[in-house]
C-alpha cells in the first residue's frame, strides 16, 4: 500500500522540520509505502531550503510544490490536483506543527481491514513540551466519547483519504473560505459525506500539536467564536441550500444562546468564562452573519 503524506505550510520550517523527523519514529507496517507531497504557500518559495536539508537524511521520498497564490484553500486545492497526478492509495492531510503518533501507520492499517472505510480521522492532540497541556483550543474540537464512530465531517489536521474518492469526484475546498483562513476542510467533507462517503473516527489514530501561544487569550477565543459562527451560516446555506441554510443557522444561534445561559449558570466549572464567552460569540456570529457574510474578509495576505 502507498501512502502520500500532504502537509501545506506557511512560513514554520521549524515545526515542518520537527513534523518531518517524527516520522523516524513511526513504525511502518510491512508492504507500506510512504512518500511525502509539501506544499509551500510562499511567494518565494520559504521553505524549500528546509526541505533540501532533510531530503539529505531523509528516507522518504519528499515532493516540494511552491503554490505562489496565497491563502490555505489554494494551497489544499493545489495538494488535491498533484495527488491525482500520483502514484498512490491513499493520502494524508496532516498539519506542519504535528508529529504522529508512532502507531499511527499500524493503526490505520488494523482499522481499514477491519472496517474497509476510505476516510479515517482521528484527534489531534496538543502538547507543550511533550506534555500533554490543557488549553484553549480544547473548548473548539469535537466532542467525541466512542474509541471510534462514524462522524459527517473530518479536520485536514489528521485525516487519510483513498485516492478513489478524488478520482471519482470533481470536488475541492470552497475558494470563498480563503476569506475565513478556516472552515474549508469541514465543508469539503461535508459534502463528501453527503454524498455517501463514510469517515470513520477513531481515537488512536492520533497526532500531537505543540501549543501556540497565540491561542491563549480572551481576545483569541472571541475573534474565533465569532467568525465561527459567521462561517456556520456559510456552510449551512451550502449543505442545506440558502433557504433552508438561513433557518437552520438562526436555530443553531439560538441553541448558543441557551448554552451561554446554561454556563452562566455554573461558574465553577473549568475554563467557565472562556466556554461562556465562545457560546455568546457564536451566537452572535450566527445571528449577524446574513449581514456581515459577504463584506468580511478575515484572512490577511
Amino acid at each position: 500500500m502507498k501512502i502520500l503524506i500532504c502537509i501545506c505550510t506557511y512560513k514554520r520550517n521549524n515545526f515542518l522540520n520537527k513534523c518531518l523527523l517524527s516520522f523516524y519514529r513511526a513504525v511502518i507496517p510491512f508492504n507500506f509505502e510512504i512518500e511525502f507531497l509539501i506544499i509551500d504557500n510562499t511567494i518565494n518559495g520559504n521553505a524549500k531550503f528546509i526541505i533540501n536539508k532533510v531530503r539529505k537524511k531523509f528516507k522518504y521520498k519528499i515532493y516540494y510544490v511552491n503554490e505562489k497564490k496565497r491563502g490555505i484553500v489554494h494551497a489544499r486545492n493545489r495538494c488535491l490536483e498533484v495527488v491525482k497526478k500520483m502514484n498512490c492509495d491513499y493520502f494524508s492531510f496532516l498539519d506542519d506543527d504535528c508529529e504522529i503518533d508512532t502507531k499511527w501507520f499500524i493503526n490505520f492499517k488494523k482499522i481499514i481491514n477491519k472496517h474497509k472505510v476510505k476516510i479515517v480521522t482521528g484527534p489531534q492532540i496538543h502538547k507543550n513540551n511533550r506534555e500533554i497541556n490543557s488549553n484553549l483550543e480544547i473548548i473548539f474540537e469535537k466532542k467525541i466519547d466512542n474509541n471510534k464512530t462514524f462522524v459527517k465531517w473530518a479536520a485536514t489536521n489528521n485525516v487519510i483519504i483513498s485516492k478513489k474518492i478524488i478520482l471519482s469526484s470533481n470536488l475541492k475546498f470552497d475558494i470563498n473560505l480563503n476569506k475565513f483562513g478556516m472552515g474549508e476542510d469541514q465543508l469539503f467533507f461535508l459534502q463528501l459525506y453527503k454524498k455517501g462517503h463514510q469517515i470513520l473516527w477513531n481515537k488512536e489514530i492520533k497526532v500531537y500539536e505543540r501549543k501556540h501561544s497565540h491561542r491563549s487569550t480572551m481576545k483569541w477565543v472571541k475573534d474565533r467564536s465569532f467568525r465561527l459562527g459567521i462561517l456556520g451560516n456559510y456552510i449551512d446555506k451550502k449543505i442545506y441550500g440558502s433557504i433552508i441554510g438561513n433557518i437552520v443557522n438562526y436555530i443553531k444561534s439560538i441553541c448558543y444562546l441557551l448554552l451561554s445561559i446554561l454556563t452562566a449558570l455554573y461558574p465553577f466549572q473549568k475554563l467557565y468564562s472562556f466556554k461562556l464567552i465562545n457560546f455568546m460569540y457564536r451566537s452572535f456570529g450566527r445571528m449577524l452573519s446574513p449581514f456581515l457574510l459577504k463584506k468580511i474578509e478575515f484572512y490577511k495576505k
